[in-house]
């Protein structure tokens, strides 16, 4: 008789290896959910959702605010080492170079105010306006084309700008707006068919004659 432990035997181990289950994508911050209006609710199609929300960094009103800071300065230097029959060109050069800090600087709260970016699972809303508000939604193939500026300052302090061609718009459409990165991967996404972390193409079908 054979010990116990030399007998043969006929038992399988099967193993089955699952497929690492991906992490939930990160909800957004709340500063995100605080610059989505209430009203936006309204425009929102069955299934749609909000997945992001973003407004202008405070830096669009203070690069203005140092503007007239800085035209003020200049004027009382040039008041006192420019000789007194000079005055007067001095008071014009600074009327025009103050008044044009102070423009930018109304630009600046303007927008800080009254521009807002809205994403869902489907769209990008552009909401404008302050008093009297806009709200537009973007197309799909502008989405696509998107770009992400961002400089130093940027990354340091959490800023950008996200460029989507817009005919008649010079310049960047986000201009200056908080976790552009962000944005800018919304933007792609909704380009894309992507919803949260399910990444859905389209799907062509080619009839052969």
């Amino acid at each position: 008789m054979q010990p116990p432990w030399d007998e043969p035997t006929t038992a399988v181990h099967r193993v089955t290896v699952e497929p690492p289950s991906q992490p939930p994508r990160a909800a957004p911050p709340g500063r995100a959910l605080r610059a989505v209006p209430r009203s936006i609710s309204a425009a929102l199609l069955p299934g749609e959702r909000v997945t992001f929300g973003s407004a202008p960094h405070p830096f669009v009103v203070a690069r203005p605010t140092l503007l007239v800071i800085a035209s003020l300065i200049a004027f009382g230097l040039a008041w006192q080492l420019v000789p007194a029959k000079l005055h007067l060109s001095v008071e014009a050069v600074g009327a025009v170079a103050f008044a044009a800090a102070v423009v930018a600087l109304l630009r600046g709260v303007s927008y800080y105010l009254g521009f807002r970016t809205v994403a869902t699972n489907r769209r990008i809303f552009v909401i404008r306006g302050i008093l009297w508000r806009r709200v537009v939604p973007l197309a799909n193939s502008a989405l696509a084309a998107s770009t992400l500026l961002q400089g130093p300052l940027g990354r340091l302090y959490g800023f950008g700008s996200v460029d989507v061609p817009q005919p008649g718009v010079r310049g960047p459409l986000f201009r200056d707006v908080r976790d552009p990165a962000e944005l800018y991967r919304e933007c792609q996404a909704v380009a894309n068919g992507v919803d949260g972390d399910v990444w859905t193409p389209a799907v062509r079908q080619t009839i052969i004659p």
